[in-house]
């Protein structure tokens, strides 16, 4: 039965939207092994496609806010949704020519797309739901990055059997062409209108007006940190499960628990958040997830227990990622909050550049994929630390409330 104040034919399209951006990404992480076999180069060469296609999220994210002011949001889902489409397709069209930059290019571009498509449709999913709904749509939306990932993770290895690296491109690329025309037809037109007062308090600086400027560094430091080890794992766990003696076409699988593990921590961080606080869920869920991470890393286990192992490092670690939006909605007030969210997903996906990149460099260094997996859970255990002080900066603001509210009697 559906629940009331909620748009569903606008909430499902987005999620698909942000569903096929999560399998693009994933696309490109699962074809790596066999796209390294293929053109006779190592896998950390690959590097500078994954890094920059990070890069072209992140400017898509910073983007978004600044054309999402100016045009109606459906425009910019689907501006967002063809650009990384076409940009898709046109990778599966030059993979034959084995050229990393050109290959680096195409991927540049898509992050483009991509990095539109996240917030513009959280925006427009939101917009149509009712107020006290819109926490749920939102987290709703944003497992769908999670849902293409964990489709990449299960399908890859048949796609890659079936229709070879180029072919898996052209379906990530011509399945949002697809999507695109069907929300161009049932997506409701909009009008926003942005007041100049509007454009005056999402001004950047607002977040670090008084009670604000200790919470903004602690939660652009989390996102920043749990998005380099979600990156890394997004992006390179195929890869180092070959390490782990794992053969090409079944190395998918992992990266299918590591992100099926992610959507069940995102659904349990809903009840989780609104029975501990969102602080104290994203000290807990993290630490499952780093303590998952130590025992790939340094415990011989089977192949079934493996990926359970992985299944829980994304239970916590996705959580991470979305709980960070959520405690951005939680700590600004109502006039700062598009631009507090977006600048912590922005933070975040700093993050996807530079952990996805020292990942690769390490493994230019010949280490072992245990040594890296262990490396990687570091940036958690810091993150948790920051959720320590944002969890006690919370409790502190609270009981000065409380405390002027007493006095006020």
């Amino acid at each position: 039965m559906s629940k009331p104040g909620i748009h569903w034919p606008v909430v499902l399209l987005c999620f698909l939207a942000v569903l096929l951006d999560g399998f693009d990404t994933a696309a490109l992480s699962f074809t790596i092994p066999t796209l390294s076999h293929e053109w006779g180069t190592a896998p950390a060469a690959f590097t500078l496609p994954l890094v920059l296609t990070n890069i072209g999220v992140v400017v898509g994210y910073l983007a978004a806010g600044y054309v999402g002011a100016r045009m109606k949001a459906r425009s910019v889902v689907l501006t967002g949704v063809l650009i990384f489409a076409a940009a898709t397709v046109l990778t599966a069209v030059i993979l034959h020519l084995k050229s990393m930059p050109v290959f680096a290019a195409t991927r540049l571009v898509t992050g483009l797309g991509l990095g539109l498509v996240l917030p513009a449709g959280v925006a427009l999913a939101t917009k149509h739901s009712a107020e006290g709904r819109r926490e749920l749509v939102s987290v709703a939306v944003t497992l769908g990055l999670a849902s293409g990932s964990s489709l990449g993770g299960f399908f890859g290895g048949k796609l890659l059997h079936s229709v070879g690296s180029a072919g898996v491109f052209y379906i990530a690329g011509l399945a949002p062409l697809l999507l695109a025309a069907v929300m161009a037809v049932v997506l409701p037109a909009q009008e926003p209108v942005v007041a100049t007062s509007a454009k005056q308090e999402a001004k950047v600086s607002r977040l670090f007006g008084p009670g604000l400027r200790l919470p903004t560094s602690l939660i652009w430091a989390f996102s920043f940190l749990i998005f380099i080890t979600a990156y890394v794992l997004i992006s390179w766990v195929p890869t180092l499960l070959t390490g782990y003696g794992f053969a090409a076409g079944k190395a998918p699988l992992g990266l299918a628990f590591l992100t099926l593990g992610g959507i069940a921590g995102g659904l349990v961080l809903i009840p989780l958040a609104a029975r501990i606080g969102i602080a104290r869920a994203l000290i807990l869920m993290p630490a499952i997830g780093a303590v998952c991470m130590v025992l790939v890393a340094t415990v011989p286990v089977g192949e079934v227990l493996l990926f359970v192992l992985l299944a829980g490092a994304g239970f916590g670690v996705t959580a991470g990622q979305i709980g960070q939006l959520t405690l951005a909605v939680s700590i600004y007030p109502v006039r700062t909050r598009t631009t507090g969210v977006g600048w912590a997903a922005a933070l975040g996906r700093i993050g996807s550049i530079v952990g996805p990149g020292v990942a690769g460099a390490l493994l230019a260094l010949a280490l072992s994929a245990q040594t890296i997996v262990l490396a990687t859970a570091v940036p958690v255990l810091v993150a948790i630390g920051c959720a320590v002080g944002l969890s006690r900066v919370r409790a502190s603001t609270r009981k000065e409330r409380d405390g002027a509210l007493v006095r006020s009697r």
